[in-house]
């Protein structure tokens, strides 16, 4: 089952970051009961997720770098410490974590420079620890990571340990599924999507 083992999951080869919002919605939509965490890789992704999600109707109750929908919680890494007060505070079920990384950067970004002085910001450390967070016994929510990349374009080796994940399987994004397939409900994880996407490697 995932989130059972250290494996995370890269979506390789996603046509575009809009198509990423596509699967998500589809996720928003099935039975599953719980929450997928959604982490779009800057705040300017995550305000073209929101757009893209809410459209025309009226968007004053949200913010475009923290908001919910069903049974998807948008939020970009910064802001995943004050998620995850709020989701404890309300008890609820984690499905998994999916980054929504189409230049594949995030694992990149753990400091920056200002000035004569590196600054720490550990962005894939967030991720992390928001996951962390949310272990129950020895599952801990899974980690799927979407991007534009194709999967040999990815040093799978660094991402995985950057993500303190054993390995990364890859999925053909042009192939990928998403939703619960009848008779595989399962309320704590929902699996992810319908495996039906080629493992890439």
């Amino acid at each position: 089952m995932l989130g059972e083992e250290q494996i995370g999951w890269l979506v390789s080869a996603v046509s575009s970051f809009e198509k990423m919002i596509e699967h998500v919605r589809k996720l928003n939509d099935s039975d599953c009961g719980a929450r997928w965490i959604i982490v779009p890789a800057t705040n300017r992704l995550s305000e073209m997720a929101f757009e893209q999600w809410f459209g025309d109707s009226d968007r004053s109750f949200a913010s475009p770098t923290l908001w919910h929908d069903k049974l998807v919680s948008f939020c970009v890494p910064e802001r995943l410490c004050e998620l995850r007060t709020e989701l404890s505070e309300t008890s609820a079920e984690i499905a998994g974590v999916i980054v929504l990384d189409p230049q594949c950067f995030v694992h990149a970004g753990r400091s920056f420079q200002n000035g004569n002085r590196r600054i720490v910001h550990d962005r894939p450390q967030m991720i992390v620890n928001f996951r962390s967070a949310f272990s129950i016994g020895s599952w801990v929510p899974p980690f799927i990571q979407m991007t534009c990349k194709r999967a040999g374009a990815v040093a799978t080796e660094t991402v995985s340990r950057i993500y303190c994940l054993e390995t990364i399987h890859c999925i053909d994004g042009t192939s990928l599924g998403c939703g619960v397939l009848p008779g595989t409900f399962n309320k704590r994880a929902c699996e992810l999507e319908r495996f039906d996407a080629q493992i890439a490697c």
